[in-house]
């Protein structure tokens, strides 16, 4: 199991005999909130588990202790492994000594049963009580507070620590399930397959933009890949909005658009093409080798190649493939993802940036830009205003913030 952190309190006799007693503690979720208890006399949070006695493997102790704690009953095989926590501090019951404990954090389930509640002379003391929170951060703020009024810093700052960081844990987990459902339902192609294909190719790419164009994102950590699936994401919502789909290719136009990117890994290195061009023979290659035909290859190539001509969209001839997808490639990084591209790139180059220098960027970059929408059909027309009115809004909202009457 991973260790997440030590904590080491250094009051100790370093030559003190040491008592080791480790734990297993149960991170619960359902429904959105999480099974904690609660010392009420204290006023501070921790997840359900305790000691492991002697025979038992931490599963075991983990089963027993969240039973006996809360009244629950954990699913056995719904037990997976989160990380450790080593901690070392006095005995407190032997001031000579040393107590270390090895905790053991597992994510886990409930089933619908329960069972009786078997809890301690010292949980009956401090009042514990499960309770379902519905975020993490407020049990942790709880703790935090305990800890300023001068409460157990060892318990109460260990589970804060975790709670913080199972609260981004679990954040990304939902994220990632969310998104690879919404991969799934992309259709039958093997679209999670040429994601994590772009994705190797992408990742190690460190530049952005071509001859100093757009050179501002590198300095907040913008990623290329992590752009090719929200562009994906706007071409599903524009083909699904669009009624009269005579001429679409929906899964030539996803597979473009998980490709459009693919070359600036090409570009960045040699700086010869564009990154459209490079990502060509990328696309080609790539599709040839998974038995795609000679026409579908050299169509999605052909979209791939010319997605950055962005002066053809006017043009009543172009294919509508193409099109969405250069609607779609415009409608990322504006709107409420603009806003938080602009203050962060404030962030990046001003160590102390002021609200007002992130509402100033904002109104010169994301604000201005918005105006002049390069969307043609109905339903681009239709996401690029509601963007806009986003980002109206929340200027019109921001500068009255920083404005005195």
């Amino acid at each position: 199991m991973q260790e997440l952190f030590r904590m080491d309190s250094g009051d100790y006799n370093p030559d003190g005999p040491v008592f080791c007693r480790p734990s297993a503690r149960g991170i619960i979720e359902k429904d959105g909130k999480f099974l904690l208890m609660h010392s009420r006399k204290f006023g501070y949070y921790k997840f359900p588990g305790g000691g492991i006695e002697a025979g038992e493997d931490p599963i075991q102790a983990l089963i027993r202790e969240v039973g006996e704690e809360t009244g629950c009953v954990v699913i056995p095989e719904s037990v997976e492994e989160y990380g450790s926590v080593f901690r070392r501090e006095r005995d407190t019951e032997n001031p000579a000594g040393i107590f270390e404990q090895q905790n053991y954090y597992y994510f886990c389930e409930i089933s619908d049963e329960t069972t009786e509640r078997k809890i301690e002379d010292y949980e009956i003391t401090e009042d514990f009580a499960p309770e379902w929170v519905p975020f993490l951060t407020i049990a942790a703020h709880e703790n935090r507070v305990n800890m300023r009024r001068g409460g157990e810093r060892g318990i109460v700052e260990r589970e804060m620590r975790v709670m913080d960081m199972v609260d981004e844990a679990v954040r990304a987990r939902h994220f990632a399930k969310e998104e690879a459902e919404a991969i799934a339902a992309l259709g039958d192609a093997d679209y999670a397959g040429m994601l994590a294909y772009v994705k190797s190719v992408l990742e190690p790419v460190q530049t952005e933009g071509e001859g100093g164009v757009g050179v501002h994102k590198t300095e907040f950590g913008y990623s290329r890949f992590e752009h090719t699936k929200r562009v994906l994401g706007w071409a599903k919502r524009l083909y699904d909005r669009t009624e009269d789909k005579t001429g679409l290719r929906y899964e030539d136009l996803m597979i473009a658009t998980i490709f459009h990117d693919v070359g600036r890994a090409e570009s960045a290195s040699h700086g010869l093409m564009s990154h459209a061009a490079a990502g060509v023979p990328i696309t080609r290659e790539y599709l040839s080798s998974h038995g795609f035909s000679e026409e579908r290859t050299e169509y999605i190539a052909a979209l791939v190649g010319a997605h950055s001509d962005k002066w053809r969209m006017k043009d009543p001839s172009i294919d509508r493939n193409l099109l969405m997808l250069m609607e779609a490639d415009y409608l990322d990084d504006m709107g409420a993802l603009g806003i938080i591209m602009d203050t962060m790139i404030v962030r990046a180059r001003k160590e102390r940036a002021t609200f007002y220098d992130c509402y100033n960027h904002i109104s010169r970059y994301t604000y201005p830009m918005q105006y002049d929408s390069p969307m043609v059909t109905p339903e681009g027309k239709a996401l690029w205003d509601s963007k806009t009115t986003l980002v109206e809004q929340f200027c019109r909202q921001l500068r009255q913030d920083l404005t005195i009457g």
